[in-house]
């Protein structure tokens, strides 16, 4: 009886562990199932500064943002790369207390063109504004005949080190596109982590019609 009593112990427990072996392995494959499953948050684009990024067609807009003192004035830093092979004019609509404003920035083909990114930087000014800080401001981007989407830039102040010096200035460029920068040639259009209205983009090849400022 005892030789019997040691041998039934012995084999509850090779069940034993060959059941708890088995669940290691389930919760393992598990495991490895959803990662397999579920996307990579690593592989996502995303905006790795607090700027706001769209493509239109050729034209990509890097980092947007609207840097203001008193909300009323706001400089728009972002950059602007063109990997097409002819200059296009690249238009930003934003609303204002009386209306649609739009300001133009001319971007030569495979170039690249800075707005208020760094001290001392042409600046692109955005006037006659009602926002405050935090908000988001609306701003449509469109050149020639492409369909144009609508980039929600976030609103902030100068109160980051970083922004402190890239307040709006009077500062502006004397000649359309001469502060263009050759894009490397091996430079391709990066996927965008677009930020839009709920309407998306607007009709093809067309200026939206002025809507009262929001």
């Amino acid at each position: 009886m005892r030789d019997g009593s040691v041998l039934n112990l012995r084999s509850a427990l090779a069940r034993r562990t060959v059941a708890a072996t088995a669940v290691g392995v389930g919760v393992v494959l598990v495991a490895a199932g959803c990662n397999f499953i579920s996307p990579q948050a690593t592989l996502k684009q995303y905006d790795a500064s607090d700027g706001t990024s769209v493509n239109v067609g050729d034209i990509a807009v890097r980092n947007a943002i609207a840097l203001t003192e008193d909300g009323t004035e706001a400089s728009l830093s972002m950059v602007i790369l063109n990997t097409g092979g002819d200059s296009v004019d690249v238009s930003f609509q934003y609303p204002t207390e009386a209306g649609q404003q739009t300001e133009t920035v001319t971007v030569e083909g495979d170039s690249e063109v800075r707005r208020g990114t760094t001290e001392g930087d042409d600046q692109l000014l955005m006037s006659d504004l009602d926002v405050t800080i935090g908000q988001l401001l609306p701003v449509y981007v469109q050149y020639g005949d492409e369909t144009g989407k609508t980039l929600q830039v976030p609103v902030l102040n100068g109160d980051l080190p970083e922004y402190s010096t890239l307040l709006p200035s009077p500062a502006t460029s004397d000649e359309p596109g001469a502060d263009s920068t050759p894009l490397p040639q091996s430079t391709t259009l990066p996927e965008g982590n677009d930020r839009q209205t709920n309407e998306g983009t607007t009709q093809e090849g067309a200026t939206p019609e002025p809507s009262p400022a929001s």
